[in-house]
């Protein structure tokens, strides 16, 4: 609730002045401004880190659940720009890294009840914005850490962050749109099922 929460604050009090990690702390830095993308850099991982911390009881897990965690929910928002794209890419991650992931009903019941979201999403019926965007992100977090059972020693764990976290950096360089748009495959399927 918090992650989705924050979100909304910066769907609704949120503007374009700063993007990226570097530019909300340079806007703080030199316009001593606090950006409500700052606002989420700072409250998303504190959530993260208390929840964790209360739930595992056990600090490397934490520290591991708060990063991962935190770059997750900001990666799935990095790609809320066209309609359907996130629910799309949280898709594409899953059938990816699904061999590996522990089914249960509680996930597949989550992504069931994505659905009628996503349709609604995709048709421009209504936005996911930042509030359902960091909940996709979270979503998607959850389901790769197996609900707050990290090990330490899982290979496939790190797999994950390195991608999420390689993605994050990337980002600060490079527009995902542009690339989506170069790439044939990327490209038609970002498009399937989109009004424009």
């Amino acid at each position: 609730m918090a992650i989705s929460a924050v979100g909304f604050i910066d769907d609704i009090f949120g503007d374009n002045k700063s993007k990226g990690f570097k530019g909300h702390i340079k806007r703080l830095l030199k316009e001593h401004e606090l950006s409500t993308g700052l606002l989420k850099m700072i409250v998303i991982p504190f959530v993260l880190f208390a929840g964790s911390l209360y739930l595992t009881e056990d600090i490397l897990k934490t520290v591991l659940y708060t990063v991962f965690g935190s770059l997750s929910v900001n990666l799935f928002n990095l790609f809320d720009l066209r309609p359907g794209r996130c629910i799309k890419a949280l898709f594409v991650f899953l059938v990816l890294f699904g061999f590996f992931i522990n089914w249960s009903p509680f996930y597949i019941s989550l992504l069931i009840l994505l659905v009628p979201i996503f349709i609604g999403d995709i048709k421009e019926v209504y936005m996911l914005g930042d509030a359902g965007s960091n909940l996709i992100g979270y979503i998607f977090f959850v389901i790769i850490s197996k609900l707050y059972n990290i090990s330490v020693n899982n290979v496939v764990i790190w797999i994950a962050l390195f991608v999420v976290a390689a993605l994050n950096l990337a980002s600060e360089y490079i527009s995902f749109s542009e690339v989506i748009e170069k790439n044939k495959i990327l490209k038609y399927i970002d498009g399937l099922g989109r009004k424009n």
